[in-house]
């Protein structure tokens, strides 16, 4: 009888080790943190290569297998260009969309979007999908409103990141690739929206 006892509690303990070790296992493995360099064309013809990051958290469907992921944080390193002031390093939970640089302003631009509801909401149920972010003369980032200018702009970063990674030099020719099945607001800027959240 003892020893039925004894066994029924091995039993129990090795359950919830393997119940923990799982758990474990399945947070560790969810989180995302990748790096890759990326080739960008400014309005202007110039085509420059960014450095950027992005931190956060694998979705996961039942059988977890990977379906996306959830941005804790994204980053934009511009390099030193000729002629264009050097800004510091862009970083936001926001999924940047479209950069640029005015050189009559000496001012650098990112716009940027949301690909979470969640996100949203914290920040408040903003009436526009996107913030505009710009540097002026190299100093700190700073919102701004949606300019015209780039309203309607195609866009010119990768948005569609794989949690399983990039590779190391994101080309033009894959963003045209994916362009096509990227969703409206991943797409091009646009001042009018339907929010599904």
């Amino acid at each position: 009888m003892e020893t039925a006892g004894a066994t029924a509690a091995l039993v129990r303990a090795l359950r919830l080790i393997l119940l923990c070790t799982l758990v474990l296992t399945m947070v560790g493995c969810s989180r995302m943190s990748e790096r890759w360099k990326e080739e960008v064309r400014l309005s202007d013809g110039r085509l420059i290569v960014v450095k950027r990051t992005a931190k956060g958290t694998i979705t996961r469907d039942i059988a977890m297998r990977a379906t996306g992921w959830k941005p804790k944080e994204t980053t934009l390193r511009i390099p030193e260009v000729d002629g264009f002031a050097n800004p510091p390093v862009w970083r936001s939970g926001l999924i940047p969309v479209v950069m640029d640089y005015d050189p009559a302003s000496s001012t650098w631009s990112v716009v940027a979007t949301y690909m979470w509801c969640s996100t949203w909401y914290d920040m408040g149920r903003p009436a526009s999908q996107y913030v505009q972010y710009n540097s002026v003369a190299g100093g700190a980032w700073r919102v701004v409103p949606l300019q015209p200018g780039l309203n309607g702009r195609r866009a010119n970063l990768l948005t569609h990141i794989r949690p399983t990674g990039e590779s190391g030099l994101i080309r033009e020719e894959y963003k045209e690739m994916l362009w096509p099945t990227s969703s409206p607001q991943f797409k091009s800027t646009s001042a009018s929206w339907e929010t599904n959240c």
